[in-house]
C-alpha cells in the first residue's frame, strides 16, 4: 500500500479523534522513515515539549520538556522549512547539545505553522544512521507538518466555538435571553438550552414551526407574531415584541421575542433571533404604573386638599374677623357678647378642622399612636349626648340614645381617639339629617380582660348610593358636588374613623340608602381597665383672685403673649413677660415666681432648656409650678416636659378653664405630678 493512500486512511478515518489520527500518524511515519522515535512537539518561549510521541524502548514520555536549542528542532525553525540529516557525528552538527546528550545521528523534521506562526515541529529520529533522506521524504514530512498545522488549527476554532457557545450559553442564562433559528428550505427549527428552559420544556424538545406558535396561546399574541414573521419573510423588516406566552408548564410569563431575516438572491431563507424572559420586567413596569398612578392620586388628593381646607378655613376665620370687627364698634354690651359667642363659635369650628387636617397628616404619615389611660367606658357615650343633643335640637332633629354599658365598667384604651370617633360619626349624622332622627346605640360585655364594645349611629338623612359608599371611607369623599356645596366640611372625618378603628384592631361597617338614611356601624375590643374608678366631677369655672401671685409668661410670639395676659387678667393677674427661655432664666434669676407658663418651641432657648437650668439652678422654689404650652400632644412630648421639670401640660390654643386650673393649683402649694388640660 502506498505512502499516501495509507495517510490518507489514517487523516480521514472519521471513528478517531485528533490524538488517535496523530499518534497513528507518529507510529505510521516510524515505518515510513525506518527510524525509532516520532515527535510531534509544541514550543513555547524557547521551551520544547513533547505533545506527542512515538519510540521502540518507551524512553520517552510525553510532557518532557527540553530548551529549544538543546534540540535539533532549533535548526529546522532557524530554516523555516523541513530539515533532514542522516550521520551527525560526521557533520558539523556533532557538537550540537542534542548530538552530544542523545547521540541521534540520524534527523528528518519540518515546523507545523497555524496562519504563518509556528507552534511546533513534527521530527523523526534515530541513534542509527541512516540512509539519505531523498525528496519524496521531504515531501512527506512536509504533509504531514502541513496536515497537523491543519487540523491543529481546526481544533483550536473549535474548542474556540464550544468555548464561546459555552459562554453564550451562561450568557443566555444570565440573561434569560434564548436564541433560535429557522431554515425555510427545510422548515428546521432550532431552540438553544436557555430557549427550552424559557418555554419550560425538556433538553430533549425537538421544535417545530406549528408547535412553537401554539405557546402564543392567545388570538391576539398569535396573530401578532404570525404577522412579524409574515412580513420578515417578505420583505425583512425584523420585529421586537413583547408577548404573553404560557409555557408547557401552563405558566403565563412574558417574553420579548426578536427576530431577523437571511437572503439569498432576494429570497428568505433563515430566520433567526432571540427569545428574553421579561416577567419581572413586565411586572415591575406593572408596578411602576401602578406607583406613578398611586403619586398622581396623591398630589390630586393633596391638590384636593389644599382647595378643600383653603375653602374650609375661610368660613369660620369669615365669622372670627367678621364678628370681632363688629364687636369692636358695638356699643349695646349685649349685642357686643352675643358677636363675641359667634366669634368663639367659629374659632371652635376652625380648631376642629385644623385638628381634623393634623390628624390625618399624622395618619397618612405613621405619626399617629395610640395613648391608652384608665377611665369609665359609659362615660365616653353620656358625656357626648350631652354636648350633641343641643346641636340636634337647633336643626329640628332628635338625637335619641340607648347606652346599654355598666356605668362601673372601667376601660383601658385611649379615651380622646375613642372620644372622636363616636364624635365624627354623630357629627356626620347631625350634619346629613336635616330633620328626623339621629339613634347612638352602644352595647358592651366584658369577656376575660377585654371588653367586647359595639355602638352604632343611625340617621334619617340624606342616604347614600352605591357609588357614594364605594367611596365613603376616602379622603375629601363626600359623594357628590351639590352635597359638598350644600353641607361643607373637610370630607376627612369618616377618613379618619377608619384609620382609627383600624388601628385600634377593630371594623366599621356602613349601610345606607339613598333618600332614607345611614347607619354606621363599629365593633371593638377594649382591654379591662383599672377596677374602682369613678367619674370625674365636672369642673365649674369659679371666680378666684390671684392677685397676689407672681406670674412669667414666656412666649416668643407677640400675640401668645397678649392673649395669655387677657385670660390672666380675668383673676386679677398682671404678668411678667420673657421673650425666650434665655430672657425667662434671667428674669427668674431677678425675681421669685409662683407660676410659670413656658412656651416649648422657642429660639435661642427652648422651654425644655430653660425649664431645666431654672430646677438645676435652683432659680425658683421646689413648690413653684411651671406650666408647659405646646401644640404637640404626643405621649413623648409630655415625656420631656416630666424630664425638664415641668408641672402642668397645656394645649395650644389655651383656653380659660386650663388657666384657671393652672392657678387653682398653684394656689392651693399641692405637690403636683403633670396634668394634661
Amino acid at each position: 500500500m502506498s505512502v499516501l493512500r495509507t495517510f490518507h486512511d489514517i487523516v480521514t478515518d472519521q471513528t478517531l479523534s485528533f490524538q488517535n489520527k496523530a499518534q497513528s500518524l507518529l507510529d505510521f511515519g516510524l515505518k515510513v522513515f525506518d527510524l525509532d522515535i516520532g515527535i510531534i512537539s509544541c514550543i513555547q518561549n524557547n521551551i520544547y515539549t513533547v505533545d506527542f510521541v512515538a519510540c521502540h524502548n518507551n524512553e520517552l514520555a510525553v510532557g518532557a520538556q527540553f530548551p529549544l536549542d538543546n534540540t535539533y528542532c532549533v535548526h529546522t525553525l532557524t530554516a523555516k522549512k523541513a530539515l533532514a540529516f542522516h550521520r551527525a557525528g560526521k557533520s558539523t552538527i556533532a557538537t550540537h547539545p542534542c548530538y552530544q546528550n542523545f547521540k541521534l545521528e540520524s534527523y528528518i523534521g519540518a515546523p507545523i505553522n497555524i496562519n504563518e506562526r509556528t507552534i511546533g515541529t513534527v521530527n523523526f529520529s534515530s541513534t542509527e544512521p541512516s540512509s539519505p533522506f531523498s525528496t519524496e521524504y521531504i515531501d512527506y514530512i512536509e504533509l504531514f507538518a502541513q496536515w497537523l498545522g491543519s487540523e491543529i488549527a481546526r481544533n483550536n476554532s473549535i474548542q474556540q466555538l464550544e468555548k464561546n457557545n459555552q459562554t453564550l450559553q451562561k450568557l443566555e442564562k444570565a440573561a434569560q435571553i434564548g436564541t433560535w433559528e429557522l431554515e425555510l428550505s427545510s422548515n428546521s427549527l432550532y431552540w438553544s438550552e436557555q430557549t427550552k428552559v424559557i418555554h419550560e420544556v425538556s433538553e430533549q424538545y425537538e421544535p417545530k414551526l406549528d408547535n412553537a406558535l401554539d405557546f402564543y396561546t392567545t388570538s391576539s399574541t398569535r396573530n401578532q407574531i404570525e404577522q412579524a414573521v409574515e412580513i420578515a419573510v417578505n420583505s425583512g423588516e425584523p420585529w421586537n415584541l413583547d408577548l404573553e406566552i404560557t409555557t408547557a408548564k401552563n405558566k403565563q410569563i412574558w417574553v420579548s421575542t426578536q427576530g431577523n431575516a437571511e437572503f439569498e438572491n432576494g429570497q428568505c431563507i433563515r430566520l433567526f433571533g432571540t427569545v428574553q424572559n421579561i416577567t419581572d420586567s413586565i411586572k415591575m413596569k406593572h408596578l411602576l404604573e401602578a406607583q406613578k398612578l398611586e403619586a398622581e392620586m396623591m398630589l390630586s388628593e393633596r391638590s384636593k386638599l389644599f382647595s378643600k381646607i383653603s375653602h374650609e378655613l375661610r368660613t369660620p376665620l369669615n365669622g372670627i374677623i367678621g364678628m370681632l370687627n363688629a364687636a369692636a364698634y358695638e356699643q349695646n354690651k349685649t349685642q357686643m357678647q352675643e358677636k363675641i359667642k359667634v366669634a368663639l363659635r367659629s374659632s371652635d369650628l376652625l380648631l376642629c378642622i385644623i385638628n381634623e387636617v393634623l390628624d390625618y397628616s399624622k395618619i397618612t404619615h405613621g405619626e399617629l399612636t395610640l395613648e391608652p389611660s384608665h377611665f369609665l367606658l359609659e362615660t365616653i357615650f353620656t358625656d357626648l349626648i350631652s354636648l350633641f343633643t343641643p346641636l340636634c335640637q337647633s336643626k329640628s332633629s332628635k338625637l335619641i340614645a340607648d347606652i346599654n354599658i355598666p356605668k362601673e365598667i372601667p376601660a383601658y384604651f385611649d379615651s380622646t381617639r375613642l372620644n372622636q370617633i363616636v364624635s365624627n360619626l354623630l357629627s356626620n349624622a347631625i350634619k346629613f339629617t336635616d330633620k328626623g332622627e339621629v339613634t347612638l346605640t352602644a352595647s358592651a360585655r366584658q369577656v376575660a380582660d377585654n371588653i367586647n364594645l359595639t355602638f352604632s349611629v343611625k340617621d334619617t338623612g340624606i342616604g347614600m348610593t352605591p357609588e357614594t359608599q364605594n367611596a365613603l371611607f376616602k379622603p375629601f369623599s363626600q359623594g357628590a358636588s351639590l352635597i359638598t356645596q350644600k353641607y361643607g366640611g373637610t370630607g376627612l372625618g369618616l377618613s379618619i374613623v377608619k384609620e382609627l378603628v383600624g388601628m385600634m384592631q377593630g371594623n366599621v361597617s356602613v349601610s345606607s340608602e339613598f333618600g332614607v338614611g345611614s347607619e354606621f356601624t363599629v365593633n371593638l375590643t377594649i382591654p379591662l381597665g383599672k377596677v374602682n374608678l369613678t367619674p370625674e366631677p365636672s369642673a365649674e369655672l369659679e371666680d378666684i383672685d390671684a392677685s397676689s401671685m407672681n406670674i412669667l409668661v414666656v412666649d416668643d410670639n407677640e400675640i401668645n403673649r397678649i392673649v395669655m395676659i387677657a385670660c390672666l387678667q380675668r383673676f386679677n393677674v398682671i404678668p411678667d413677660s420673657a421673650l425666650d427661655g434665655e430672657d425667662a432664666v434671667e428674669r427668674c434669676k431677678a425675681k421669685k415666681y409662683d407660676l410659670i407658663f413656658m412656651d416649648c418651641i422657642m429660639p435661642i432657648m427652648d422651654g425644655w432648656q430653660a425649664t431645666q437650668k431654672i430646677r438645676a439652678d435652683k432659680l425658683v422654689p421646689d413648690s413653684t409650678i411651671i406650666a408647659a404650652l405646646t401644640a404637640n400632644t404626643s405621649e413623648s412630648d409630655k415625656q420631656a416636659c416630666r424630664q425638664a421639670g415641668m408641672n402642668l401640660f397645656l394645649t395650644k390654643p389655651i383656653n380659660v378653664a386650663s388657666v384657671h386650673d393652672a392657678l387653682c393649683k398653684t394656689l392651693n402649694e399641692s405637690p403636683l405630678k403633670l396634668t394634661c388640660s
